[in-house]
């Protein structure tokens, strides 16, 4: 599988909220960066609501979606990740 990993960030201040969203491929290599991501938009503001949103992914390894559960990062909310590692967008 290929490491293409495009990330959006949004984050609304408002509702203290942000959203992480990758698009392609998530893999073993790329998901460390993912994990990065989303440990940063959690800095910009205290006490953010992190949404890690993977459901605009076209593959993901099950492996890297158990790194980011196993992470520790400090978001509350992962979309789109199944039982069994990941659940494909209809």
């Amino acid at each position: 599988m290929t490491s293409k990993l495009d990330i959006t960030v949004a984050v609304d201040l408002s509702s203290e909220s942000a959203l992480v969203a990758p698009e392609g491929q998530l893999t073993v290599r790329n998901a460390p960066s993912l994990i990065a991501v989303a440990r940063r938009a959690g800095s910009v503001g205290y006490g953010l609501d992190i949404v890690v949103d993977l459901r605009k992914l076209t593959a993901a390894d099950p492996e890297a979606v158990a790194m980011i559960r196993a992470s520790g990062w400090q978001g509350r909310h992962l979309v789109g990740a199944g039982k069994a590692g990941w659940v494909r967008a209809a």
